[in-house]
C-alpha cells in the first residue's frame, strides 16, 4: 500500500540518527538563545539603565563608659540616623575629604544606622562613582570616630571595617542566569524545529522508504564513499575496487548486484533514469555496467567451456543493454524513451529534498506506461546507513557472494 510522505509514520530510530547528524543546529540554537537572553539582559541592565548608583559600607565600633547601662542610654538607631547629619560630624567629614564636596552634598550622599548591637554604627556612602562611594563611607566613618568620644556616654570609637568595594544599588547581576535560561530555551526550540523539519521532510534516507511511499522496491544503494572513487569508465571500475579493497564499498556493491540480478531477471533492455535536476549519476550507471560486465565475462567463459549453449546466452546477448538517457525531470521526453525498454530503474538521491521531484518523475513514467521495477538510492550517507541497518555486519561479504552464485545457479536451473 502506497503512503504519501505527508502521512508516513514517524521512524523514531531514523529521527534520532538524522538529528545526530544535524546536532550542530541545536548547538547554534543554544548559543543564540544564550546570546539573546543574556545579551539583552546585560544591555538593559548595564548599558541602557542610565547612570548607576554605587553604595559602599564601613563600620565604626563604639566603646561605652563602664557605668553606662546600654539598655538605658538614649542613643539608639533613630538617634544615629539623625545624628549622622549633625553639622559637627559633617564638618569633620569635610575636613577628612578635603573640602572637595560641600556639606550639603556630603549629607545627601551619606547615611548611618545602628545594627541590633548598639555598639556598631554602619555608615553608607552613595555616589555615581565607585571610588567616591568608598571614599565617602570611609571618610565619614573616620569623622564619626572623631565625633563619638565627644558624647558623654561613649569612651572611645574606632573603625571596625573599612569599605573595600562599592556595589550597584538596587541591581543584582543575573547575566549568567539569564544566559543559561536562554541556552535551555534555545536548545528546546531548536530541537522541536528539527523534529518538525524531519516530520515534514520529503527526503529519502533508507531503503524501505521508496516501497512504503511509492510501492517500489529498493534494488540497492550506493554511498557517498562510492562516489569518491570518481570512476566514469566501467573498464577501470573493477580494477580500482580491487586495488582499494574497500570492504564497506564492496559490501554495498554486492548487495546491489544480488538484487539487480534477481529483479531484472528476464529483461534484456533496461533503462536507468534519474530524478534530480543537477546531480551527476554516471558513477551509478558505471557500477551497473561493471556488474553486467562480470556476468558477461562469466557467461562467455562458460560458453567457451561448453557449459551453456550459444542460444542460451543472456548477458552476452546483443539485445542485452543498459540505457541511461538522463533525468526525467530535466527532459520529460526521456520517460517516453524509457517506456520503450523492458524495465526501468529510477535513481533517487538520498537525503535530498526531492519528494515532489520523484513524484513528478514517477508520474511521467506511469503516463508512458513504463515498467518501473525498482529504485536505486545513491549518495546515501555511510554513517547513517551503517548505524540504521547494517551495523551488525562485521567485515565479511561471504554470504553475499554465496547469494550471487545461488542467483546464477537458479537462473541456469530455470533455463533448463
Amino acid at each position: 500500500m502506497k503512503v504519501p510522505y505527508s502521512k508516513e509514520p514517524v521512524d523514531f530510530r531514523l529521527l534520532i540518527l538524522v538529528s545526530i547528524r544535524r546536532i550542530r543546529f541545536v548547538i547554534y540554537g543554544i548559543c543564540l538563545g544564550a546570546l539573546l537572553f543574556g545579551g539583552s539582559y546585560y544591555l538593559v541592565k548595564n548599558v541602557l539603565s542610565g547612570m548607576p548608583i554605587y553604595s559602599a559600607e564601613s563600620q565604626v565600633y563604639l566603646q561605652y563608659i563602664d557605668d553606662v547601662e546600654i539598655n538605658n542610654i538614649y542613643i539608639n538607631k533613630q538617634t544615629w540616623e539623625s545624628l549622622v547629619y549633625n553639622d559637627i560630624v559633617t564638618e569633620y567629614a569635610a575636613d577628612e575629604i578635603g573640602r572637595r564636596l560641600s556639606m550639603e552634598e556630603i549629607k545627601s550622599k551619606v547615611s548611618a544606622t545602628l545594627l541590633t548591637d548598639t555598639r556598631i554604627v554602619v555608615v553608607t556612602g552613595q555616589s555615581t562613582s565607585k571610588a567616591e562611594a568608598k571614599m565617602l563611607a570611609n571618610k565619614y566613618a573616620t569623622a564619626i570616630s572623631r565625633f563619638a568620644p565627644e558624647l558623654k556616654e561613649i569612651e572611645d570609637a574606632r573603625i571596625l571595617k573599612t569599605a573595600e568595594d562599592a556595589y550597584k544599588v538596587g541591581f543584582e547581576d543575573r547575566t549568567w542566569e539569564m544566559s543559561l535560561t536562554g541556552a535551555i530555551v534555545g536548545g528546546v526550540v531548536s530541537s522541536i524545529i528539527l523534529i518538525l523539519y524531519f516530520v515534514w521532510d520529503s527526503s529519502i534516507y533508507i531503503p524501505s522508504t521508496p516501497e512504503i511511499r511509492y510501492g517500489l522496491p529498493t534494488i540497492g544503494i550506493t554511498t557517498d564513499r562510492m562516489r569518491k572513487f570518481a570512476i566514469y569508465t566501467d573498464e577501470s571500475y573493477l580494477g580500482d575496487m580491487k586495488r582499494k579493497a574497500n570492504k564497506k564499498t564492496e559490501f554495498y556493491r554486492l548487495w546491489l548486484q544480488v538484487n539487480y540480478l534477481k529483479i531484472t531477471k528476464g529483461y534484456k533492455k533496461i533503462a536507468v533514469v534519474g530524478t534530480s535536476l543537477f546531480e551527476n549519476t554516471d558513477y551509478v550507471v558505471n557500477i551497473l555496467n561493471s556488474i553486467v560486465k562480470e556476468q558477461r565475462e562469466n557467461e562467455i567463459f562458460e560458453l567457451d567451456r561448453c557449459k551453456i549453449k550459444k542460444e542460451d546466452v543472456y548477458f552476452s546477448s546483443p539485445e542485452y543493454e543498459i540505457v541511461a538517457p538522463g533525468s526525467v525531470n530535466n527532459d520529460p521526453t526521456i520517460a517516453e524513451t524509457a517506456a520503450k525498454c523492458d524495465a526501468v530503474i529510477v535513481l533517487i538521491k538520498s537525503g535530498d529534498h526531492n519528494g515532489k521531484l520523484v513524484e513528478r518523475a514517477l508520474d511521467l513514467l506511469r503516463i508512458q506506461e513504463a515498467n518501473v521495477v525498482g529504485v536505486i538510492l545513491y549518495d546515501v550517507n555511510s554513517y547513517l546507513i551503517k548505524r540504521y541497518v547494517f551495523s551488525y555486519f562485521c567485515s565479511s561479504t561471504r554470504k553475499l557472494r554465496e547469494n550471487i552464485y545461488n542467483t546464477i545457479n537458479e537462473q541456469k536451473e530455470n533455463e533448463v
